[in-house]
């Protein structure tokens, strides 16, 4: 064997030592970031009516942020905040849970948590 295939066959073997080292910690840093995301979109919708209006309907919070996609979530936190019909939500919110939900139809996000509620 002569000494440039040598040369590129060590090469060849340290980059694949290189990428067998590397990707996993990279996989493993992103699943950290990711774990980081969910837990601030956590924290903002625990400070958001959506929360509660999550836990008036039966829909499990940790359930909501697994299944969901967090563009979406965003949208609906953001919906939720800009809203005009808080002191609406307020009361509904503090009466006791009841199966039907066409009395929530001033949420802006009802036909999204319809279908989280009722999938198809």
């Amino acid at each position: 064997m002569d000494i440039v295939s040598l040369i590129i066959t060590l090469l060849l073997a340290a980059l694949m030592l290189y990428l067998l080292v590397r990707l996993p910690l990279a996989i493993l840093g992103n699943l950290r970031d990711g774990h980081r995301f969910r837990e601030g979109l956590a924290h903002a919708l625990d400070e958001l009516r959506l929360a509660r209006m999550l836990k008036y309907l039966g829909i499990d919070a940790a359930t909501y942020l697994h299944r969901e996609n967090a563009v979406d979530i965003q949208k609906q936190m953001e919906r939720c905040d800009a809203c005009d019909a808080k002191d609406q939500c307020d009361q509904m919110l503090e009466e006791s849970p009841t199966p039907e939900v066409d009395s929530l139809g001033f949420c802006a996000n009802i036909d999204d948590l319809k279908e989280m509620r009722d999938p198809r």
